[in-house]
């Protein structure tokens, strides 16, 4: 399989801050040379820049949808030459910059219908109006489903937003009152951990209608999916979750399908992470997501 590796270290709080040490720190660790030890091909790496005046202009979301619209063109390049983009990122709010580049075409008046794989511990499907935290990383699906923040969604070269069909999510277990009953409200289906580790006939059915729909679809895991008692330095550390290992199988069964076109990881925390077992188990998620 041809790879193609993007990586995105910006935050709100600026570069490699948090979550944003984690694509270093997963390339530093040899992971591109598990990858070819695998058969791969990993055909290109690239990392989003902001300019000067992009990293001093006002306003921690303004850099994001910087960050994100940068994103979106190495996307938008590098999926057409790889069988798989590979996205280490941040964090969550990277949805945005990724869906926008993969729903470019040639046709700009016409662009690719894109699906996605949520698999986070959290649904991240707050506004402004329902979030009890303030934090953007806990909207970047209701930004891109277009319920809020139409600017930053734009911004970050996702013209279109999703609809209701176009996504579904696995794994929640942290997800807030408001939150819920938006997600019941507009219909989204979430299916449940145990669904991506064994391949269920509702993920496959889930998997079937996507693909039906969709031309090209988008994985996108945020790590606090781990165990943090294996995990503690991936994302926000809620209890439950799966090893790193039960993660690469479940994402296995995804990547095997024509149209995922894109998996995006996020949230590492590599400056919390001193023992390196964190990084043990993402790496253990990707290699078993890559095997063929």
């Amino acid at each position: 399989m041809k790879i193609s590796v993007a990586t995105q270290p910006y935050t709100a709080e600026g570069k490699g801050i948090g979550g944003g040490a984690g694509p270093k720190a997963l390339l530093d660790s040899g992971l591109i040379d598990e990858l070819q030890s695998q058969g791969h091909s990993v055909d290109k790496q690239v990392s989003v820049a902001l300019t000067d005046e992009e990293e001093q202009a006002y306003g921690g979301w303004n850099r994001v949808a910087s960050a994100n619209a940068h994103l979106a063109d190495c996307v938008a390049e590098e999926v057409s030459r790889s069988d798989l983009l590979l996205g280490l990122y941040a964090n969550c709010n990277s949805l945005l910059g990724t869906l926008g580049g993969l729903a470019r075409s040639e046709d700009p008046s016409w662009p690719r219908r894109v699906g996605l794989v949520w698999i986070d511990a959290h649904a991240d499907y707050n506004t402004p109006e329902t979030t009890p935290s303030g934090m953007l990383g806990g909207m970047p699906v209701a930004v891109a489903c277009g319920k809020c923040l139409i600017r930053l969604r734009k911004g970050s070269g996702l013209r279109v937003p999703l609809q209701q069909p176009d996504l579904f999510m696995i794994g929640l277990r942290d997800v807030d009152p408001a939150e819920a009953k938006a997600l019941d409200a507009d219909g989204i289906v979430t299916l449940q951990l145990e669904d991506l580790i064994e391949g269920s006939q509702r993920l496959q059915w889930a998997m079937d209608n996507l693909s039906a729909r969709e031309d090209l679809i988008y994985v996108h895991v945020d790590l606090d999916i781990l165990d943090p008692g294996l995990a503690p330095a991936a994302g926000l550390p809620t209890p439950g979750g799966v090893s790193g290992e039960q993660l690469g199988e479940g994402l296995n069964h995804l990547l095997r399908l024509p149209k995922v076109k894109a998996l995006g990881l996020v949230s590492y925390q590599a400056d919390r992470d001193d023992t390196g077992e964190t990084l043990a188990q993402v790496k253990d998620a990707i290699v078993g997501a890559t095997a063929s």
